[in-house]
């Protein structure tokens, strides 16, 4: 079983009708999302578990990506496209999210804890504070970063 993570950046106006299609009608959503949205810079090589991985790892430290301003929104995407983040600008986040600020073997212990052990975990999770940071810091204000792993 594997999952992929894609990294979309959408306007910050546009949220609320991606939710609302969300709601009435997925095949909306995922076009409108097609039509509005734009893919990050970078593109993620790694599962989109692991991504799923470091994001827990994240907010068991205490570093939430996501605004509570779209709490209601994050939701009804998640129940049409999947488990979904909406990351917004925030100061200081790109300087949470620098890969030096964290050390490699609390993330491979982490994976470890999800029950994952792989030769390349510590890597891959540093690859992917590497692309969120980068991913946040391209972010004007407004636009969210949509991460989808499904």
């Amino acid at each position: 079983m594997s999952a992929i993570a894609s990294l979309t950046v959408v306007p910050r106006d546009s949220i609320t009708e991606l939710a609302r299609l969300a709601r009435t009608s997925p095949s909306s959503f995922r076009a409108s999302l097609a039509e509005h949205g734009s893919r990050a810079r970078q593109e993620y090589d790694w599962s989109g578990y692991c991504m799923l991985y470091v994001l827990t790892y994240l907010e068991e430290r205490g570093i939430d990506l996501e605004s509570p301003e779209f709490n209601a929104d994050s939701e009804a995407i998640n129940s049409a496209y999947g488990l979904t983040t909406l990351i917004t600008p925030a100061p200081g986040l790109s300087e949470q999210l620098d890969p030096n600020a964290h050390r490699e073997e609390e993330l491979v212990a982490h994976f470890e804890e999800m029950g994952v052990d792989f030769e390349e975990s510590g890597t891959a999770g540093l690859d992917t504070l590497r692309l969120l940071r980068d991913s946040v810091s391209d972010l004007r204000d407004d636009q969210v970063l949509l991460i989808n792993i499904g």
